[in-house]
């Protein structure tokens, strides 16, 4: 049937003495046709022309450190191939092979896989992480999946382990058959892992018969999925391939497990996958976000909130048994995430895992992301937070309950960060000109000579650029004019032409008394930021130099404007007012003391 199989069927002859040439000792040669692993094979062969379904494949350094990694690789996925195409009608397309930098423990890598690919025009993504230091048969140790998921996992053949486990069985044989009776075995059972790991995302459930795929333990006579399973992988990879919502295969995969009663599923895990299940294909009508909390859990998931701020790994301890109970609720997922997004901490991959699985019950919650992106920023992975909040922003319409509290969240986050680009796109989409952010971002726009498009300053870069204007401002203010000099000549490397730049070229030349050069520069911030605040405020105060009746006028008028950009800038109110006491006018400087106490609750000094 195929190339491999055949060489397969001649290991088994060669072992079992029948095929001429030298013969094994007896009663060697029938022990050994037992332990050598079955053929795949699909038993009812699928109808019509195979189709393409594209991978992408991950191989940690530990993998690329065995020798010959990517043939083997590459093998198993070509007899995965050779059976899924009479089981399903698909053929695996290995894509690319990448070269993965996997941080933390094995048991962690499908959330470290998902961070690194997201999965975007590719059915699959398979990672190869490094073996184990001993022989196991339990497939949760030997791989990892999701339902409905996009991304697995794979362990290595461990090799000495292996080998000396087998070694018992392969007395008095040549090296050739020596060889070729451990590329079976580990060709078999990297094979069956692999297979193992697509079938869960595909919605199959853990079979009971140990030779049977799908069975929670690895075994030689494994050599096919039950009717049942394949049916339901069927279904999915079919609506997968035609791009159906997820929610829409969870709902189609419920029917098929519900039509008919059947014993071979682990009772167990039947339940578990039916509750995931439930979990996704019930996220359209909740607005694709999680669900409520089940009565009968409200008080113990309400405890564990309590328990968070007091005794966060008691709390998660009463969580992971709730979990138990309820594997598919979202909310106590994001309540897990939430937890440990305090400790451990956002960096670990546990807790991207934690936080990655809210993602796959409830696609449409945004909430989720908010979380990550805070926690993001917390850690000053900026590029990283900005990724997650884009999203957010996308699902907060999903909410059944609490947008606007969405909004004006998403809205704090990127003004705490300084991003104030951001942080004006929020204020359109969620309609939120009343908040009171608004004033502080325009305050700080005007005061730092950040324009709305300013062109030299990308959004990404704002907060950076808001700290070098206010640290040369520092500098100027302290009269440490060298290292402000030098400061502002960096900045302007990077920051060609910046308004806010501009002004504290103006008030570096205004400290050194070269008010030619402080007036150029403040008229030119101004020229390219007419509410550019503090440059406005040194203009005035450079005119105001000039004691002549024009010079308090136009003195006057420059810091009239940068009030009424900046309201909340002191230092030209009390120069306003030292201008109108010098041009003799109580009635403008009583004016202004009025609206000084109202702005600022307290009398004008002057």
């Amino acid at each position: 049937m195929f190339s491999r199989m055949r060489r397969l069927a001649l290991v088994c002859c060669l072992l079992a003495a029948a095929c001429g040439g030298p013969q094994l000792a007896e009663p060697a040669a029938p022990a050994l046709k037992l332990a050598v692993p079955v053929t795949l094979e699909a038993r009812r062969p699928h109808e019509g022309d195979a189709r393409t379904v594209h991978v992408r494949v991950w191989a940690d350094a530990a993998v690329r450190a065995t020798p010959r990694w990517k043939e083997e690789v590459t093998d198993q996925l070509d007899y995965a191939t050779q059976f899924l195409t009479p089981l399903l009608g698909v053929r695996l397309q290995v894509d690319a092979i990448k070269d993965w930098d996997r941080p933390g423990d094995p048991h962690a890598a499908l959330a470290a896989l998902a961070a690194a690919d997201p999965g975007k025009e590719t059915t699959w993504v398979i990672g190869y992480v490094a073996s184990a230091d001993a022989v196991s048969t339990a497939m949760s140790e030997l791989g990892d999946a999701q339902p409905l998921g996009h991304h697995l996992v794979v362990r290595m053949w461990a090799d000495k382990p292996e080998t000396d486990a087998l070694a018992a069985k392969l007395p008095d044989t040549r090296d050739a058959q020596r060889g070729e009776f451990l590329a079976s075995h580990r060709r078999h059972k990297q094979t069956v892992v692999l297979l193992h790991e697509l079938a869960t995302t595909l919605g199959a459930i853990a079979e009971t018969d140990p030779t049977w795929i799908g069975h929670l333990t690895y075994g030689i006579k494994q050599s096919s999925f039950s009717d049942r399973n394949r049916e339901l992988m069927q279904l999915a990879l079919d609506m997968r391939l035609t791009e159906a919502a997820p929610d829409q295969i969870a709902h189609a995969l419920l029917e098929g497990i519900d039509k008919a009663e059947w014993g071979g599923w682990v009772g167990a895990q039947h339940d578990e996958v039916v509750a995931t299940l439930r979990t996704i294909a019930d996220s359209a009508k909740a607005g694709k976000t999680a669900a409520e909390i089940p009565t009968a859990a409200y008080e113990p998931f309400d405890r564990v909130r309590q328990l968070r701020a007091k005794d966060p790994k008691q709390a998660l301890a009463e969580l992971e048994n709730l979990l138990i109970a309820y594997p598919g609720n979202a909310a106590m997922h994001q309540l897990k995430c939430d937890l440990m997004l305090d400790r451990p901490g956002v960096k670990d991959p546990a807790t991207r895992a934690a936080c990655s699985r809210v993602s796959e019950l409830a696609q449409g919650d945004p909430l989720v992301h908010l979380a990550l992106g805070e926690a993001l920023f917390k850690v000053a992975d900026a590029a990283a937070a900005r990724a997650e909040l884009v999203v957010a922003a996308k699902k907060i319409s999903n909410l059944d309950k609490g947008v606007p509290e969405a909004w004006r969240r998403l809205l704090e986050l990127y003004s705490g960060a300084g991003y104030l680009t951001w942080s004006d796109e929020v204020i359109a989409q969620g309609k939120l000109a009343g908040d009171p952010a608004v004033a502080v971002i325009a305050e700080t726009r005007a005061r730092n000579g950040l324009p709305r498009g300013a062109a030299s300053v990308k959004p990404e870069d704002e907060p950076a650029f808001v700290a070098a204007v206010k640290a040369a401002r520092a500098l100027v203010e302290n009269k440490q004019l060298g290292p402000a000099a030098r400061a502002l000549a960096t900045a302007e490397k990077k920051w060609p032409h910046a308004p806010g730049l501009l002004a504290e070229r103006c008030e570096l030349a205004l400290y050194t008394n070269e008010l030619g050069a402080a007036t150029a520069a403040c008229d030119e911030a101004v020229k390219l930021d007419p509410d550019a605040s503090w440059a406005l405020y040194l203009g005035g105060v450079v005119a105001l130099k000039d004691t002549s009746e024009g010079g308090t006028r136009a003195g006057i008028a420059k810091l009239k404007r940068a009030i009424a950009a900046d309201p909340g800038l002191g230092p030209a109110w009390r120069t306003l007012a030292k201008a109108y006491e010098r041009a003799k006018d109580p009635a403008a400087l009583a004016d202004l003391g009025a609206a000084y106490a109202a702005k600022f609750n307290s009398p004008l000094p002057h």
